[in-house]
């Protein structure tokens, strides 16, 4: 994993698939405990949530053999 500050405020990350999905799925559980405790941060979390799963579905799937020769 490889973090950057691009500018204030805006941070840049190289990250492997495995790593992406360790940081949603604790993002995920993450979510479902604040639910029952603090509303507004839970709110804004699944909001997060929402913005990804959104983006995930536009990423094309040719994407993945970027990097890669055949």
């Amino acid at each position: 994993m490889k973090l950057d500050w691009d500018r204030p405020g805006v941070l840049h990350a190289t990250l492997k698939v495995q790593e992406m999905a360790t940081l949603v799925a604790g993002a995920r559980l993450a979510a479902a405990a604040l639910a029952a405790q603090s509303q507004p941060q839970a709110v804004e979390l699944e909001r997060v949530l929402d913005s990804f799963d959104r983006a995930l579905d536009k990423l094309s799937p040719a994407r993945e053999s970027v990097g890669h020769s055949s």
